[in-house]
């Protein structure tokens, strides 16, 4: 018996009688307001952090849903009886400030997860976090093979690795099937083509004003939104797809940049067939419930959204339609040939002043690598460490799919076990990636809002970019 099959069941137990939140992405896992502090009391129902006998404590600090975590609490406690003991920590949310202030506060953590990478390479910079990669040498795993080459590569800080990856989210398109009957066109299918997709959308647009509904749904650009406007760059350029090769330099004035930025711009004003930066800011659909909503009540018929997407089908999250018949189809493609689908991640680290590093190695190992189907699995995020076999893929595809009301289940699993190449939307790297933050969600605002155009928007990002790449380089 594979190792994530065994526990499919009692997974889908916890999942079917608990309403669920996401940990990743621009659904942060909610606080309940009995729990809003930073060190909130352990899922145990406030057990302090001290040990027993022989038994270590291990304190495991992240943002989701306690009743989320039993699953894990109970294997790890199980399987390291006598020895360990699992006590969950909740944080009040995935914030900057909240996890710096748990760093900084004096307690016990062993595990410490975050969503930013930003904040995880500062982290890394100020010797907050220990450097993993001693741990991967004495299991004799290599970070790429275990992980894969996109989180490898995005992970990578000057030699080391200061973080695993608990989840990687990558994007699908949700599709809703009925309005796709309805309007007499197939279903998409693996291999197809950007035009493909801008062609569909056109003509699943219809109406106007109020009673208008879009071809598709994805946060294009904006404060809240994933920036989706650079999706075919970087398909073309790969992973740090904002950098030149030696890292010296932006490619915002590349053709790759120009041509992605363009084709979003003109699916927004030209065949006005996405959802325009204003009514994804004013109708919240950069929020993934509420995307997943405007999806099946049929305000577009196309979605851009990690996997994880799936699990707002649950009643918990809002009532679902009668007759809902969402499909799952991989990302489009520049020119048609092998998918290649970007992704991101969130990470687990642990602190350079844990007391005791192999055994929070043995529970950071624990939640991302031996066991992600009692951590990720739950929330339908697809795991970061690379599959031993088809098997245990297939078998977490379903803790994935399973028990979603109105998700085409076949088609999702028939998608999920296809072949594509991952490009990462992590960065680690330090030069520049102050001024790419800050370009991107004050520029391309601009840019979605009608009052700046493509030439002159990627014109000044590359400036700024590229001057503050050289000033962070020349420190």
């Amino acid at each position: 018996m594979n190792r994530w099959k065994k526990n499919v069941a009692i997974i889908l137990t916890v999942a079917v009688t608990t309403g669920m939140t996401i940990a990743c992405g621009n659904s942060s896992e909610t606080a309940s307001t009995a729990e809003s502090s930073p060190q909130a009391a352990a899922a145990d129902g406030g057990q302090e952090n001290k040990g027993t006998g022989d038994v270590y404590e291990l304190d495991f600090y992240a943002w989701s849903n306690p009743e989320n975590l039993t699953p894990l609490l109970e294997s790890f406690n199980a399987d390291y009886a006598g020895k360990y003991n699992l006590v969950y920590q909740k944080l009040a949310d995935a914030a900057t400030l909240t996890i710096n202030t748990a760093l900084a506060s004096g307690e016990k953590i062993d595990v410490m997860t975050q969503a930013s990478h930003t904040d995880l390479r500062q982290r890394a910079d100020d010797g907050v976090y220990l450097g993993l990669k001693q741990f991967f040498d004495k299991e004799g795993w290599e970070y790429g093979e275990k992980l894969g080459t996109a989180i490898e590569e995005t992970q990578n800080i000057d030699g080391d690795y200061y973080s695993v990856p608990y989840c990687n989210n990558i994007n699908m398109v949700f599709f809703n099937k009925k309005m796709f009957d309805e309007a007499g066109l197939e279903y998409p299918q693996s291999g197809w083509t950007w035009e493909d997709f801008r062609e569909t959308a056109i003509k699943l647009t219809s109406g106007s004003g109020a009673d208008k509904v879009y071809g598709a749904m994805l946060d294009t650009a904006g404060n809240n939104g994933d920036n989706y406007w650079d999706l075919i760059a970087r398909q073309k350029l790969g992973n740090n797809a904002y950098y030149n090769d030696d890292l010296t330099a932006s490619t915002f004035g590349s053709d790759e940049m120009r041509e992605s930025l363009q084709f979003f711009v003109d699916m927004t004003f030209k065949d006005q067939c996405i959802v325009p930066v204003d009514e994804i800011t004013a109708l919240q659909y950069y929020s993934d419930p509420v995307g997943m909503a405007g999806l099946y009540n049929g305000k577009y018929a196309m979605w851009v959204a990690p996997v994880y997407g799936c699990l707002y089908l649950k009643s918990s999250y809002g009532e679902i339609p009668e007759g809902t018949d969402i499909g799952m189809v991989d990302m489009p493609t520049p020119d048609g040939g092998q998918t290649i689908t970007t992704c991101y991640s969130s990470t687990a680290s642990i602190p350079a002043n844990v007391e005791n590093p192999e055994a929070a190695w043995e529970l950071l190992k624990y939640i991302c690598i031996d066991r992600a189907d009692l951590f990720a699995g739950p929330k339908a995020m697809h795991p970061a460490v690379e599959f031993d076999n088809e098997e245990d893929k297939r078998a977490f595809n379903e803790i994935i799919f399973s028990e979603k009301p109105g998700l085409d289940y076949d088609m999702a699993m028939d998608t999920m076990m296809k072949d594509r190449v991952l490009v990462s939307k992590d960065c680690t790297i330090k030069q520049g990636y102050v001024a790419i933050q800050e370009g991107l969600e004050n520029i391309m605002t601009l840019v979605f809002s009608g009052e700046m155009g493509v030439e002159e928007a990627l014109s000044k990002l590359q400036q700024s970019v590229d001057e503050a790449i050289t000033a962070d380089l020349a420190k």
